[in-house]
């Protein structure tokens, strides 16, 4: 059977009142057509189902992840209006529309899908934008982590540091940790109860110190305080002691220790290489 005949039936059956065939019969077909990646198919069979069956939104994921096999964008376009039209949640079609595209390995899909609603709908351009930046980090993609997050800072967002983090944490990842602690000192400039900045930086104080006293190294390279945005972060070379004294100030606090137990055995250890440097000094006295 070739597909132009399919597609010729299929069109025929549009034509007809929906409850003919009936919609269970007509969504099995579908589906087989989807899993055995018929997707020229499966994508005229679930377009027929979705512009006459109202509630169902189950069914959109498919039909966008097969349309874009399809690469017709246009397709998927209308279907994100039809949802809108029909009062059904974006947040919730997306989703199931992300879920599919793991599942079936078409990620990318779900991305232009994501991209093509920012185009078509700029009025959603700050939803969107969180949507690809959650997506982005997820998969570890993180330079269009990092430029998606400039995106949404430069709108200085209610949850601007929650986004730095997220931020931060792409630059670490590509190695580019220099820039990741300048960004989470700026958090603490802004939420100084930060979790996360203040973990994120303690820790690397403490992995520096640690490392250092490994290597047999005496100093450790620590950022100053951060002075004109357009100058960047300047460094300095500290001792260890003072790289240790400094991992202790971010983590040593109460939520910390009561939401984050593990962090205690990190200051324990901490406090005893703090007190193996002053042994010395007290001695002396």
């Amino acid at each position: 059977m070739t597909k132009t005949f399919i597609i010729g039936i299929l069109l025929f059956v549009s034509s007809l009142s929906f409850s003919v065939l009936g919609e269970n019969k007509i969504l099995i077909k579908a589906e087989e057509h989807f899993n055995k990646k018929e997707w020229k198919e499966a994508s005229e069979i679930y377009n027929i189902v979705l512009n006459n069956e109202k509630g169902n939104i189950a069914l959109y994921a498919p039909s966008i992840i097969a349309a874009g096999k399809c690469n017709n964008y246009n397709r998927i376009m209308s279907y994100i209006s039809i949802s809108e039209n029909r009062g059904i949640p974006l947040d919730s079609v997306l989703t199931k529309t992300l879920n599919l595209a793991l599942k079936t390995r078409s990620t990318d899909i779900y991305e232009n899908t994501l991209l093509l609603i920012k185009n078509k709908q700029p009025w959603l351009k700050n939803y969107i934008n969180n949507r690809l930046l959650e997506f982005f980090y997820n998969r570890k993609n993180n330079i269009k982590c990092i430029e998606i997050a400039d995106a949404i800072i430069e709108n200085n967002p209610k949850n601007i540091t929650d986004i730095m983090v997220i931020k931060a944490k792409a630059m670490n990842d590509i190695g580019d940790i220099n820039s990741a602690i300048g960004v989470m000192e700026e958090v603490l400039s802004i939420n100084p109860t930060s979790i996360e900045a203040r973990l994120f930086l303690g820790n690397y104080y403490y992995i520096s110190a640690k490392q250092s006293i490994k290597d047999g190294n005496f100093t450790v390279k620590l950022p100053q305080k951060r002075g004109k945005k357009s100058e960047g972060v300047k460094y300095e070379n500290t001792d260890i002691y003072s790289a240790l004294k400094r991992a202790k100030i971010y983590l040593d606090v109460d939520y910390i220790r009561n939401k984050r137990p593990y962090v205690r055995n990190i200051i324990k250890e901490i406090d005893d290489m703090i007190s193996a440097f002053e042994a010395p000094i007290t001695g002396n006295k």
